[in-house]
């Protein structure tokens, strides 16, 4: 025997963030970065309603990554407490601008062997960036992620670059219709 652990499936929920303040008036409101940003009280209630339609897609949930952005964190911890997951893990490598390249080697070692179910809360365009390169090996985005919706990508054993499938893509008002 090797000694090495054969690659456990993984799927990986990549989830956008719900509706957020205006960028242009909450900079001119309040003088703060982008990053700092906050979920609007619809945005928050649409997601908690999303997040229900996402409990009866998947049947729980290993670990929820999310981008260190507010509204990022804010859509992470909805999730969290729908899905009866505790702890939210804050990744800077999911803050706006990820390169899917580097988001995959970091994905591969990050979640190496782990498989299961991973959630990932971040941002667009680096979503539909990142599923394109996940899925089909390149990096034109193939697919749209709207505020608050879903992708869920299946890898038979370690994600990597052209290793995934689609398994579903939902919209935010979708997900609210479960």
């Amino acid at each position: 025997m090797s000694g090495e652990e054969t690659p456990r499936d993984l799927t990986l929920i990549l989830v956008r963030h719900g509706q957020a303040e205006d960028p242009g008036t909450f900079a001119a409101g309040t003088g703060s970065p982008d990053c700092d940003r906050p979920l609007t009280s619809q945005g928050v209630k649409r997601m908690k309603r999303a997040a229900k339609g996402m409990r009866e897609l998947i049947d729980g949930v290993d670990r929820i990554l999310t981008s260190p952005c507010t509204r990022a964190e804010q859509t992470a911890r909805i999730l969290a407490r729908e899905l009866d997951h505790g702890t939210v893990e804050r990744a800077v490598e999911l803050a706006p601008g990820g390169d899917p390249a580097e988001l995959t080697q970091w994905l591969a070692h990050t979640l190496s062997g782990s498989g299961g179910v991973v959630m990932l809360v971040g941002h667009e365009p680096d979503l539909s960036r990142l599923i394109a390169w996940l899925c089909a090996d390149s990096a034109t985005s193939l697919v749209e992620i709207k505020k608050g919706a879903a992708c869920a990508v299946y890898f038979a054993g370690t994600p990597g670059k052209g290793r995934g499938t689609i398994l579903w893509l939902m919209s935010q008002a979708q997900l609210r219709k479960f």
